[in-house]
Parts: structure tokens; sequence; C-alpha cells
């Protein structure tokens, strides 16, 4: 995600220098038809096309892209503040585990130490969930080998052989969670009781989990992206042949302009397609990495640990 500040000219320009130099050139171009025509054939008008028929088209087009902004900006909304519900949801189910699974409330938990094992166990499981759902949001679904390894940090090799045949990860690893939790509670009805809230905190995370998997897999309609990036395009490459009315030869002002109208309008549908799929990892996405190691920070605080991973920084004004 491109933080504020982030979008700067020589961002703009890095990524958008061909689109630019492709209307410019495409500009330039259609001046030069237009004054060969002249030149050779003086009745002809200084104008390649009408303009009636381009400001029809603008109008309906700039609507349509309008809407799809607000659809594309809604999946890139929900998508934020989906994983803002997760760190959320993460902390009160960290403070449950540290403050109602303890030695004096659960019978199973004989002693300080058990009970630090035992924390650490399920918050470290926990650490791994939001880190494989991070991946697999990005991956559709599959873990490669470095990301196993770097899962060993919060689980052992039994759960990870366990995980590694799993066709859904995060989901098995919250069913771990949740086996485990009702291993260690007893019959007690107060015991009970925190079972219930603690599984109240899982049942959420699978809420959040489904609601990031529909927004994954529920892709815009491939004909909708289709007509939308071909009608931008051709009005895009129109423009410059139906605004030379100027009986000056290459005049600047009006070459300029005809880039910049024809290049906001292909810049707003290339921007309406990245922020509908905002689990890519591309420069505008929801900056799950962040998140996750700032979910972690907490975690590992509330553990009472004081070697702290640092947090993500923003590399070149963005955050992954």
């Amino acid at each position: 995600m491109i933080i504020r500040g982030g979008t700067t000219v020589i961002r703009a320009l890095r990524d958008d220098w061909f689109t630019l130099l492709f209307f410019l050139s495409l500009a330039i171009g259609a001046e030069y038809i237009a004054d060969y025509v002249s030149e050779h054939d003086p009745l002809q008008r200084h104008t390649t096309l009408p303009t009636l028929p381009l400001g029809v088209l603008i109008t309906p087009m700039s609507i349509f892209l309008a809407f799809q902004i607000n659809q594309s900006y809604d999946r890139w909304w929900e998508a934020r503040r989906l994983w803002g519900q997760l760190t959320n949801v993460s902390r009160s189910l960290s403070r449950q585990i540290t403050t109602f699974l303890t030695a004096q409330r659960i019978a199973n938990i004989p002693d300080k130490n058990a009970e630090a094992s035992i924390h650490q166990d399920l918050l470290y499981r926990h650490l791994a969930y939001i880190n494989t759902l991070r991946i697999a949001l990005r991956s559709g679904g599959s873990l490669s080998e470095r990301d196993w390894l770097d899962l060993r940090q919060f689980l052992s090799d039994a759960e990870i052989a366990v995980l590694k045949g799993a066709a859904n990860v995060p989901t098995q690893l919250l069913q771990i969670q949740a086996k485990a939790l009702a291993i260690l509670i007893g019959k007690d009805v107060a015991e009970q009781q925190v079972l219930m809230q603690l599984d109240n905190g899982l049942s959420q995370l699978y809420d959040i989990q489904g609601s990031c998997e529909r927004i994954k897999r529920s892709a815009f309609p491939d004909r909708f992206n289709f007509h939308t990036r071909l009608f931008v395009w051709v009005l895009a490459v129109l423009i410059p042949f139906c605004l030379i009315e100027t009986e000056q030869r290459f005049d600047v002002v009006a070459m300029t302009t005809e880039t910049l109208l024809a290049f906001i309008f292909v810049t707003i549908e290339r921007l309406g397609s990245e922020l509908r799929d905002p689990f890519e990892n591309r420069i505008n996405d929801t900056p799950m990495s962040t998140l996750c190691r700032s979910i972690e920070i907490d975690l590992r605080q509330q553990l009472g640990e004081t070697q702290l991973p640092p947090p993500l920084a923003p590399v070149g004004g963005v955050l992954m």
C-alpha cells in the first residue's frame, strides 16, 4: 500500500512513462497527418474526425468508469477493514488466552511453567495462522518450501507435516487450535465458559478468512474487464484525431491536452483493475506483511517477550 506522500512525480513517471509516450506520439502523429492532408488538399478541414461523436462517447464512458472505480474501491476497502478486524480479534484472543488460561482457573494447567508453555504454543500457532492466511491469499492457496521453513519458528515439525497435506492450511490451523483448547479445558462449568469465549474468537477468524477468500476468488466478470479496457483504449486513441481543430502547425497546447485527456481515461481504468484485486502483493494492495508483523509484535509482548522483531518500514513509500 502506498502511504501518504508515497506517490511522487518520479514514481508516476516511472510507472506510466510508456503510456504517456505512446499518447504523445499518437498526438504528434495525428497532427502530422492533419497537416499533411491539408497541404495536399486545401479544401480538406484541419480535423481528421468530427468532435460530436467523441463528446457523446466521453459522457457515458465517464459514468461507466466512475461505477467501476466505486465497485473496485469497495472491494479494496473491505479487504482493508477485514485485516483491521483480524488485528483486533488477534489482540483480543491473545488477551483472553494469557489471562483466562491460567493455573488458577484451569485444572489441567498444573503450574506457571506449563501455563507459559501453553500460552506460547497457542499464540505461536495463531501467528502461523495469520501468516499462512497472508501467503494463501497472495498465492492462491499454495505454500512454498521457503514458506514452510519460515513457519518453523511458530509450529512444530509434526504440525507442519500434517499441514502440508491440507487443502486449506489456515482452516486446518484453526481446527488444530480448537482441538488443543478442547483438550485443555475440562468439564467444569467455569472452564466451559472460558472455552466458549475462546471459541467465539475462532469463529470470528473463520468469518474474516471466509470474507477474504470471497474477495480473492470472486473475480469481476471477464467480459466486463475486457470490454471496459477495450472501450477505454478505443476512446483514448480517437481523442487526438478528433481534437485537431487549430490552424497552428504542431500546436503544443493542443497536443498536450490530447495526451493528458487520453492518459486520464487509461490511468483510471488501470487503477480500477488494480484496486479490485487487493491481495496480489502490488503497491496499491492491502499491506498484509506489515499487519502480520504488527500483530506478531503485540502477541509477543503479551507473552512477555523482550526480543521483538522491528516493525516493517515503508520501502520507497510503500508498505507491503
